[in-house]
């Protein structure tokens, strides 16, 4: 996954020209208090008008043909305000460009408890500590599926002191921190066992949990790639809160919807990860000053990915169930995230 700074292509359009050029500058002033981008092409013998955007294009041929009828009425009179309005269009572009400066130079160096760091790791502590727990968690839990459906039946039908006894330590660390414990699950049938009985924290270990290496390097490649941009960009506690937060809902909404959406005994950081690609890929929308984008291949790239989840014989071919609830939850969460923070984080 790649990051870029986004650009945008104007593609003008010709709309008429002046012969005299001190006309074709009045009317480029008036489109300027219409709000409508322009700009004059001086010639020799042309002035051209062009118009930015494609709507503006009906309402500035039409303003053309009124003021070229009476270039001296009394409206179009407007050098002064669209001086104004210019110079304070120049302010507000210095503006954005100085702070979409301090951004990259603060994505670059990183800043507050962390600068002077490590670009690569000082400066993302919540996400490198986050690839090592997951890393750590994956070589010392280990997950019921291994055993036997005889050893299965026989920790359902097992006393609590036996199951103590038959169940090695790995076995009991992943079982801790997955969503449900998984014999009362298998007993009861209710995803919610473990949280009623107090367990909230269950709420967010399953994040932690990875089913197989190529989850774990899949999930802890594409956390430190967008990860990594937003604590650097907003700080560790913000992206500790978007991970949680992204997390959680995905995994509520994994159990909420079992039927539609397969287990609700989900595990993985990916809810969390659709969270920060959700962000990322939506800040800049409501804050056109945001320093990175993520390009549209990449977008469709994850989307498509998202989507072929969904289909069964996707998840045949990979002989295991996918947490499209984490992923759907996640990545909303993360887009409701990016438009309401407040643009000065």
């Amino acid at each position: 996954m790649s990051f870029s700074f986004r650009t945008r292509k104007i593609d003008m359009r010709r709309i008429g020209n002046f012969s005299d050029p001190k006309l074709a500058d009045q009317f480029n002033d008036y489109l300027q208090t219409l709000k409508i981008p322009a700009k004059v092409d001086h010639d020799e013998n042309s002035h051209d008008i062009w118009i930015r955007d494609e709507k503006d294009v009906a309402t500035a041929r039409e303003a053309m043909d009124e003021f070229k009828q009476s270039p001296n009425a009394a409206k179009f009179d407007v050098s002064a305000e669209a001086a104004r309005l210019r110079k304070e269009e120049e302010a507000e572009k210095k503006r954005k460009l100085a702070l979409q400066n301090k951004a990259q130079k603060k994505l670059r160096s990183g800043s507050g408890a962390f600068s002077g760091r490590s670009a690569r790791t000082g400066n993302i502590p919540v996400v490198i500590g986050m690839i090592v727990l997951c890393g750590l968690i994956f070589v010392t839990a280990e997950p019921l599926r291994d055993m036997s459906i005889r050893d299965l039946n026989m920790l359902v039908n097992a006393s609590p002191q036996q199951r103590s006894e038959i169940l090695t330590t790995e076995q009991k660390l992943f079982m801790a921190l997955t969503f449900a414990d998984t014999i009362d699950y298998a007993i009861t049938g209710d995803p919610w066992v473990s949280i009623k009985k107090g367990q909230i924290w269950r709420l967010i270990t399953p994040a932690f949990l990875h089913g197989s290496q190529w989850h774990l390097v899949f999930n802890m490649m594409a956390l430190f790639t967008l990860g990594s941009v937003v604590e650097r960009l907003h700080g560790s506690w913000f992206i500790a809160g978007l991970l949680v937060v992204s997390g959680v809902i995905g995994m509520v909404v994994q159990v909420v919807l079992p039927d539609w959406l397969e287990s609700p005994m989900a595990i993985g950081a990916s809810g969390a990860v659709f969270g920060v690609f959700g962000f990322i890929w939506i800040r800049p929308r409501f804050q056109p000053t945001y320093p990175v984008g993520i390009p549209p291949f990449n977008v469709y790239m994850m989307l498509g990915f998202m989507f072929a989840c969904m289909m069964p014989f996707v998840q045949n071919y990979m002989q295991m169930q996918i947490a499209n609830g984490a992923h759907v939850g996640g990545l909303v969460t993360g887009i409701a995230i990016a438009a309401l923070a407040p643009k000065s984080i």
